[in-house]
């Protein structure tokens, strides 16, 4: 086994299956891309980020049971047991094996607090032969507001064919499209704000049409739809907008990860990507320390009583730099200070009377230069982490001072840093801290509405201002994001007939109202639609200086970033 060649987290549920079988991946499923089996005979897989050279044949892969979605590039998805990671790490053509992680998914007012009516009457743009893709929850394909115009389905849940980005899910057309179903009701609402079509709550390019995946939200799967809904768009001849809703932490938030590499690299002309920067703005999921030579530093976070199976860390540090990492229990039970294990397994095992501590130190990871360790916490046996204050215990051995960046990651998105580890900055991660996406920050249009029962409904929320779930940024490597903000807060949209929906949210039997990042990007997506009508060579980078050249902060000079606000709220009169 080349451990140097698995990315730690990676790696530590390698280690647990190993040591424990495969029980212990149960609690790796959701973080890590562990497929359970349809049968007991059968291998626990994984789906799996390659890296290699952009022209490397990996046919030969196939004896070990690999199935590899891509023939070329740099960074490919793949599907293989588990165990063939051992021989797969032997392979000389392999350069880094990384997991693929499981993402979260992320209007009657709003468009005219952004000057939307405006520009729409003033340019006639509807996004008539634009595309719109749409990567989420699926679609309901029913609802009028998109009737005629949604050209195909990738389903990635469903079992089929699959298509040339890769042999798994169908691909539905027609009057087939009905078998893909919206039963969690996101991607329907985030369809509706960028394209509807209806009188009362139209969307922002009513006449653009629909390329949607239904995904299983595993960022290597998603990585395929982006390839997809590009290589559809291509053959069509038509410029397409791409619209990602979705997010998560386990990366390095400087866009180095996977995922964002492969948006960077599918962008270009005629082929924009839109993403959400996230909903945690009031959650303290990032805890930030300065570290000065030759010295220790803890960080606390908080694990709320007997609702969490494992714990992770996420922990990100400069290359120039060399630490070490212990783990102190509420009870007062520590793990012996771990340094950077570059020549053997840098997965170490620690039993503590009150937990199990699992600590991955490897050598600088090549995708960005920089350190990343990660930290594994279960409870002992069958019992769940042991609530309470735990401290991250990190001890500078370099001659120069250092900044440390950590996230918390658990199965239920209650761990959170407390005292002075809590930093409210750097929560943008994949797919949002790409370059070349067009990162979307919520402002708060509206926060009242009233129901399908008659009942008016208040969210608590400042009016007229950014919205205080919002992430913020900027990057980890000091990159501008996010990069605007657009409405998102109680956004009228459509509703997906499968969708066991809250009829408090609901408008009516057609529409609901949602809130978040998820409903801001996909006005932004349209205006994006309405432009690539206008010219469809509009390439990210202009469409991006654009945007923000047209968005402001209120009370602040022109051109003025803000980690919250990005460069402000769009205004789209003045596109």
């Amino acid at each position: 086994m080349r451990h140097d060649k698995l990315s730690p987290g990676l790696l530590l549920a390698y280690e647990d299956y190993q040591n424990e079988g495969e029980q212990a991946l149960t609690t790796h499923r959701r973080s890590l891309g562990i497929i359970a089996p349809k049968s007991a005979v059968k291998p626990t897989k994984s789906i799996v980020f390659l890296y290699c050279e952009p022209d490397a044949d990996l046919s030969h892969l196939e004896q070990y049971g690999i199935r590899i979605n891509q023939s070329s590039g740099s960074v490919r998805t793949a599907f293989l047991p588990i165990q063939a990671l051992d021989a797969l790490s032997e392979e000389d053509v392999i350069q880094r094996i990384k997991p693929s992680r499981k993402l979260h998914l992320r209007m009657d007012v709003a468009p005219g607090k952004v000057k939307l009516p405006d520009f729409q009457t003033k340019t006639g743009l509807t996004g008539k032969g634009v595309l719109i893709g749409v990567i989420d929850s699926g679609i309901d394909p029913k609802h009028p507001a998109f009737a005629g115009r949604i050209l195909r389905i990738w389903d990635q849940t469903l079992p089929g064919p699959g298509v040339k980005e890769g042999d798994y899910g169908a691909e539905f057309t027609g009057e087939q499209m009905t078998v893909s179903q919206d039963t969690n009701g996101h991607g329907t609402h985030v369809a509706g704000i960028a394209a509807g079509a209806d009188e009362t709550y139209p969307g922002v390019a009513p006449e653009a049409e629909l390329i949607i995946v239904k995904s299983d939200l595993q960022d290597a799967h998603i990585a395929d739809a982006v390839r997809y809904v590009f290589r559809v768009a291509t053959e069509l001849g038509r410029p397409i907008v791409l619209n990602m809703s979705l997010g998560g932490h386990a990366d390095a938030h400087d866009g180095s990860d996977s995922l964002s590499r492969i948006i960077d690299a599918e962008t270009g002309p005629g082929k924009i990507v839109c993403c959400a920067a996230g909903n945690e703005g009031n959650d303290n999921i990032h805890g930030q320390a300065n570290i000065p030579a030759q010295k220790s530093r803890g960080m606390r976070f908080n694990v709320p009583l007997n609702q969490v199976g494992i714990v992770w860390l996420n922990g990100w540090y400069d290359a120039d730099s060399e630490l070490e990492i212990s783990v102190r229990s509420p009870n007062g039970f520590v793990t012996p200070y771990q340094k950077i294990i570059a020549d053997d397994n840098p997965t170490q095992k620690y039993q503590l009377p009150d937990s199990q501590v699992e600590i991955v130190t490897p050598a600088p990871d090549k995708g960005n230069g920089d350190h990343n360790f990660f930290v594994q916490i279960r409870g002992n046996g069958p019992s769940p982490v042991m609530g309470g204050i735990w401290q991250l215990r990190v001890r500078n051995t370099s001659n120069s001072d250092t900044r440390l960046d950590v996230w918390t990651l658990d199965d239920h998105s209650s761990v959170f840093f407390t005292g002075k580890s809590v930093k409210d900055c750097v929560k943008i991660g994949s797919p949002g801290a790409a370059s070349s996406a067009i990162t979307v920050a919520a402002y708060t249009t509206k926060v009242e509405y009233t129901d399908i029962d008659g009942q008016v409904r208040d969210m608590g929320l400042e009016l007229d201002t950014i919205s205080e779930f919002s992430s913020e940024g900027p990057l980890r490597n000091d990159g501008q994001k996010p990069d605007i903000a657009a409405p998102g807060a109680m956004i009228a949209s459509a509703l997906s007939s499968n969708a066991n929906s809250d009829r408090s949210m609901m408008i009516n039997s057609k529409f609901v109202v949602m809130a978040g990042t998820s409903m801001a990007t996909p006005f932004v997506t349209g205006v994006v639609a309405l432009l690539l009508q206008r010219d469809p060579n509009l390439d990210p980078a202009t469409v991006k200086n654009l945007l923000r050249k047209n968005s402001s902060i209120p009370g602040k000079p022109p051109g003025t970033f803000d980690s919250k606000w990005g460069f402000g709220l769009i205004n789209v009169g003045n596109l």
